[in-house]
């Protein structure tokens, strides 16, 4: 329940910044301080299951890692990962990645085409966000 009301409040927080940001700066007395380059991506949370029993069994957690590693990748080199990685301390939430989509749907469908989200051991949340232009932003994979 805390989990979601921390999600409930980000994405009211982020609805008041657009609602603010496409205001007219005659209109809004905050628009000095919100970014120009505010553009929209979409907040992809990647976590464990509710029930344990999802957990990956230790002789296939490497195969699928790799798995989804390697749709991370190709998500990444297609354009629709524009930020991704783990988080770092054991809890639900497992990872983080923003996505630039054309629509909610997309979005949707991009982060539950991970192998962890298909198989079932995982679940995804996603949440339009308005970030500062991340287009300069590069990942550095090594050749193949």
């Amino acid at each position: 329940m805390e989990t979601r009301i921390k999600h409930i409040s980000l994405v009211l927080a982020i609805a008041v910044a657009g609602i603010l940001a496409a205001q007219t700066p005659e209109a809004n007395p905050l628009a000095q301080y919100i970014p120009k380059n505010m553009k929209p991506y979409y907040l992809d949370i990647l976590m464990l299951k509710d029930k344990p029993d999802t957990a990956l069994p230790d002789g296939e957690r490497s195969q699928w890692m790799q798995k989804h590693l390697a749709y991370i990748r190709s998500q990444v080199e297609a354009g629709n990962f524009v930020l991704v990685g783990p988080v770092t301390e054991e809890n639900r939430i497992r990872g983080i990645a923003i996505i630039k989509a054309n629509s909610p749907e997309e979005a949707q469908r991009i982060a539950s085409s991970d192998p962890l989200v298909q198989s079932g051991h995982l679940v995804v949340e996603v949440y339009p966000i308005l970030l500062e232009d991340l287009s300069a932003i590069r990942f550095d994979y090594p050749k193949q």
